[in-house]
């Protein structure tokens, strides 16, 4: 697996990842003002307009802002799939095998969006999950000239297709990842998802702390890793979806937005039940563990206690030691 970045050494420049208001809306007028198509616009702004900014909230930004114009867009898309396959039709022996390219231009559409309602229309007849299939596997389709002409719109859009998949999910892994070895290397003790789905959780956060700890006085049960940038409305949507319900199980927490986040994102109201928001995993120093003095708690006594419990309890809830009692010391 390749390195994750930042975990890496290099003295590559900081770039900025926590944007302000006006900013953000700076880079989002470029992108709805930008024609072309979105991997050209990608390159722009992350080596033209806006060098200063970390790379990656750009092109998490575009993404985000083409996915919410291509939402408004979709009751259109049977309509356009007529017009899109006459033009093809019309001009395919005119052009190379980048006419769907310069259609995608043309039309302001992502070019694997633009392939999808032009099979959609050609091949009426087929399945949705036929047409996904031709779009994985374009040497499928009947008709060479369209082949080739499909496969150079899956190699050229950064925003849809396998390709782009795949580099997603292989991204979201690797952050996790680097989550994972942070935390080790800061002395956290956890659980994986994996760890508490075998414990009968279904939304379960990256990491699940065996014993909470204080950052920055608040209390932390959990942390989950985003490998995004965190706009408000993207931030809510993970409340909803993910964060309240973590929250509500097992309490406080973390998430981490790997490439920034907009200002406003860590003050919303919406994060007064019980989440933090960062650009990255929290200092050492900001950090406060909690653990058993070892000379009023000797190792033997502490593993005998243990090994004694049921085993089976719900994990949030708390175990009670049969010894006496005794203040936990904080060590910083």
């Amino acid at each position: 697996m390749s390195q994750v970045p930042g975990l890496a050494g290099g003295n590559e420049q900081q770039r900025r990842k926590i944007l302000s208001g006006g900013e953000y809306n700076r880079i989002c007028q470029f992108i709805n003002g930008f024609h072309g198509l979105a991997i050209d616009c990608e390159f722009e702004l992350r080596n033209r307009f806006f060098r200063d900014v970390e790379p990656m909230a750009l092109t998490c930004i575009l993404q985000s802002e083409l996915f919410n114009r291509a939402r408004g867009h979709h009751w259109k898309q049977d309509q356009r799939g007529k017009k899109l396959l006459k033009v093809y039709e019309e001009q395919k022996n005119l052009y190379d095998n980048a006419l769907l390219i310069r259609m995608a231009c043309v039309e302001a559409l992502n070019p694997v969006a633009l392939c999808r309602m032009l099979l959609q229309e050609k091949y009426k007849a087929r399945h949705r999950s036929h047409i996904s299939q031709l779009l994985r596997h374009p040497h499928l389709i009947d008709d060479p000239r369209l082949a080739a002409n499909v496969q150079q719109c899956i190699i050229s859009d950064n925003q849809e297709g396998s390709i782009t998949d795949l580099r997603r999910r292989i991204m979201g892994e690797e952050y996790e990842l680097k989550l994972k070895s942070l935390a080790k290397e800061a002395g956290i003790h956890f659980y994986d998802e994996q760890d508490l789905r075998r414990m009968g959780y279904d939304k379960t956060p990256d990491i699940k702390m065996i014993l909470p700890f204080l950052y920055r006085g608040s209390v932390i049960n959990w942390i989950e890793s985003k490998a995004n940038f965190g706009d408000t409305k993207a931030h809510k949507f993970n409340i909803q979806q993910q964060l309240q319900s973590y929250c509500n199980r097992f309490g406080p927490g973390i998430i981490i937005y790997w490439f920034g986040y907009h200002e406003e994102t860590p003050s919303l109201p919406d994060n007064n039940i019980g989440i933090t928001v960062l650009a990255d995993f929290p200092a050492k120093e900001d950090l406060v563990f909690m653990k058993l003095a070892q000379e009023e708690f000797p190792a033997e006594t502490l593993a005998t206690k243990e090994d004694s419990s049921t085993g089976n309890q719900l994990l949030g809830e708390p175990f009670v030691a049969e010894c006496p009692t005794k203040e936990l010391k904080k060590v910083s």
